[in-house]
């Protein structure tokens, strides 16, 4: 009986092992595609709440600051995949506000704009 439960224990721990590698897989996948354009900055932002779901943002501005990709992940679980949002797109990233993800959009804004002043100042 024990031997069933700790097999069982053991079994489960793998799967979740394989699907956090397959989560991670897909955000860097996803992140590297977003950052191969020509030009323009690109910013991630992440909230990590202890109870509820957490959130990855990440935004991709041409080199005048306006959004020309924005992709979320929200959710618990090993599940949660990146989907397009198009509420930001077009839109330039001093006017951008979303109360839902407030505290990522102002991580990955102040990413990109620490990008902009180093490509000004260099």
């Amino acid at each position: 009986m024990w031997g069933y439960l700790l097999a069982g224990f053991v079994i489960m721990w793998l799967l979740q092992f394989y699907l956090m590698a397959r989560q991670m897989k897909h955000y860097q996948m996803t992140v590297r595609r977003m950052s191969n354009r020509e030009g323009g900055y690109l910013g991630v932002g992440v909230e990590k709440k202890k109870l509820g779901s957490g959130t990855v943002l990440v935004l991709v501005t041409n080199e005048e600051g306006i959004v020309e990709e924005c992709r979320v992940m929200n959710g618990v679980t090993v599940f949660a995949k990146f989907k397009n949002h198009h509420k930001f797109t077009g839109k330039h990233i001093s006017s951008l506000y979303d109360e839902k993800w407030k505290n990522p959009l102002n991580m990955a804004i102040e990413k990109i704009k620490q990008q902009m002043n180093t490509a000004t100042t260099a």
